[in-house]
């Protein structure tokens, strides 16, 4: 006699609803480690950006305070720009000293003055903060803006030269890094008789892909520089 095997055989594979919670569950475990690996992305991201920002404001507070070191106030063309009062204002212009005439006086480069230009609307607009090298700022603006009429972003023309094969517009900050709050660049100059004691002040952030800003609190650097007269 045999015995009956109904009931008793072992089932073989899973049932379409054990699929379903298996997929489910793999679903959910890949979903998290997707995440957990998107936002480590996004951290390592975010920390060279401001890595590089941190780095390129010491480059750029470097490079205004080696340039402005080279002014003389007995020049007649040093002057705040934008506003021309000294407070807060977001150009300074001078030229550089070359030599003394037979009479004494001192001779002054007038193709290749100094622009130290921050963000600014209106003519010659900037979004970023440049040394130029020129006559004038328009000459400097028609020179190195890119397509966006704008000096101080990422398609200045950094290659254009005005005269003695210096290049007309060095970009120092481009617009990317805009501030939270305030402006990117301001120049504050000590009026006489106190001296020309120029204080700049350099205020940087960046944003994440979603718009938000990198840091909570706004990059700032502060430099002083004491002129010649």
């Amino acid at each position: 006699m045999f015995k009956s095997c109904k009931g008793s055989a072992s089932r073989s594979g899973l049932t379409l609803v054990e699929v379903v919670a298996t997929v489910s569950i793999m679903s959910v475990v890949v979903g998290s480690i997707a995440m957990a690996m998107l936002g480590t992305q996004n951290v390592f991201l975010q920390s060279q950006l401001v890595s590089r920002m941190n780095l390129r404001a010491q480059i750029a507070m470097d490079s205004i305070v080696d340039m402005a070191s080279q002014a003389l106030t007995a020049d007649p063309d040093f002057s705040p720009l934008k506003t021309t009062s000294g407070v807060n204002s977001r150009c300074l212009r001078f030229r550089l000293f070359q030599s003394i005439d037979a009479l004494g006086q001192p001779v002054y480069d007038n193709q290749l003055k100094v622009f130290i230009y921050g963000p600014s609307a209106g003519a010659n607009p900037s979004g970023g903060l440049i040394i130029g090298r020129g006559p004038d700022l328009a000459t400097i603006h028609a020179a190195g803006k890119g397509a966006d009429n704008l000096l101080g972003t990422a398609d200045d023309n950094t290659s254009a030269i005005i005269s003695g094969g210096i290049p007309a517009v060095q970009l120092l900050v481009p617009s990317t890094f805009t501030p939270r709050t305030g402006t990117m660049f301001t120049i504050n100059v000590a009026p006489a008789p106190i001296g020309r004691l120029l204080t700049f002040t350099l205020r940087l952030n960046a944003q994440a892909r979603d718009g938000s800003f990198i840091l909570e609190n706004d990059l700032v650097l502060t430099e002083q520089v004491a002129l010649r007269q």
